[in-house]
């Protein structure tokens, strides 16, 4: 009986790491562009752009929107996308470089990060980088996106909890607010 027992567990324990596996695989595909822009009522404003991956549950993308919201409310004109093979974008052309990813396992999606490395020049950029995730103590993955960033320091690194959707929403659009004064 404690054989069958014992058995059951460990095909239990490979279907759901086979289960995350997929899953994660499943999210750090590449997802072809999906680019949204939010104008700005200036004439001449200045412009933001955020590079980030989706979650499976979706709060990434809520954090992208919600600093994108606080900094075109602020004048910005803002640029969302999520990463691509190819860099789609002229960084030169941007005062802030958002880029986030969901935490799988400790660690961004690839996906992100190979993104992140291809840009070679980040001067007089400020770069931010934020990942969701559940637990609040962990933040190894905003080192290894910095780690990403060739050499460049990041302006803020930040990690919102996708336990508390309400809260983290507001923590990034008054993190957008406090991008567009500082």
């Amino acid at each position: 009986m404690l054989k069958k027992i014992l058995i059951g567990v460990v095909i239990l324990a490979i279907v759901a790491v086979a289960s995350m596996v997929m899953m994660v695989g499943y999210a750090n595909k590449i997802k072809g562009s999906n680019e949204k822009m939010l104008t700005s009522k200036n004439a001449s404003p200045k412009k933001a752009l955020i590079i980030f991956q989706p979650s499976l549950s979706d709060v990434t993308s809520l954090m992208a929107n919600s600093i994108a919201k606080g900094l075109n409310d602020e004048g910005y004109e803002v640029t969302l996308n999520y990463p691509e093979k190819d860099l789609k974008y002229d960084i030169s052309k941007y005062s802030i470089v958002v880029f986030g990813s969901p935490n799988y396992g400790g660690k961004p999606l690839t996906v992100v990060t190979d993104y992140m490395s291809k840009i070679k020049d980040f001067s007089s950029k400020k770069i931010i980088v934020f990942s969701t995730g559940a637990d609040a103590s962990k933040k190894d993955e905003l080192e290894i996106m910095e780690k990403s960033l060739n050499s460049t320091k990041p302006y803020k690194k930040v990690k919102f909890l996708s336990s508390s959707k309400k809260e983290s929403e507001s923590k990034a659009y008054n993190l957008g607010k406090e991008l567009s004064k500082e």
